[in-house]
């Protein structure tokens, strides 16, 4: 078993700019790749959970969206991507539906930890609204807040995170100090 570092996808991989509906409107972050190559050598998967309810109000079609999907994995590296295309307002009567995939509801966590022989003791949550902060939280694991999307400035509800970070590079650094400091020093052999 080893832990997991849950993503939300827009504002913490990519920019934040509301539906992504096409490639081109995809934006990684340029330090993503590093981070995520940095959490598998720390002993992490690092996987993706991300509403999607651009499927369910038809901006795109989940084909459309596998197409950004792909090129999010090749481009990061990530271990997997999990989505919701379900809406409850949806316009799009196959995706119009309340689901425990859809954050906060902990189903693509379920899924992941199915799927994958995840260590929820040690896995945490990262994203950039109140949602993302309240599945951790539901799944019963650390939270993070980034400011790298919506942040703290717009976050939709009063909601407590363990830490408020700027971006996935100082989560990364957290865990490397975290990592280097858990391994007591009489542990350590030299030859």
């Amino acid at each position: 078993m080893k832990p997991a570092v849950f993503l939300d996808r827009d504002g913490v991989i990519n920019e934040e700019i509301g539906f992504i509906t096409r490639l081109e409107g995809l934006h990684i972050f340029p330090y993503v790749r590093d981070c995520i190559k940095e959490l598998h050598g720390l002993g992490y998967y690092v996987i993706i959970i991300s509403n999607q309810s651009g499927v369910a109000r038809g901006y795109l079609t989940e084909e459309e969206l596998n197409i950004i999907h792909d090129h999010i994995k090749s481009e990061t590296d990530v271990d997997a991507i999990y989505y919701c295309p379900y809406y409850k307002d949806g316009v799009v009567e196959k995706y119009r539906r309340d689901s425990n995939l859809r954050k906060p509801g902990i189903g693509m966590i379920q899924q992941a930890c199915k799927d994958y022989d995840i260590d929820m003791s040690e896995s945490l949550m990262v994203g950039d609204r109140a949602t993302d902060i309240k599945t951790g939280q539901n799944a019963g694991i650390q939270t993070i807040l980034l400011e790298s999307g919506y942040g703290t400035a717009r976050l939709e509800e009063d909601i407590r995170p363990d830490y408020v970070m700027n971006d996935l590079r100082d989560v990364v650094e957290v865990l490397r100090n975290k990592r280097t400091t858990e391994v007591p020093k009489d542990a350590i052999q030299t030859v």
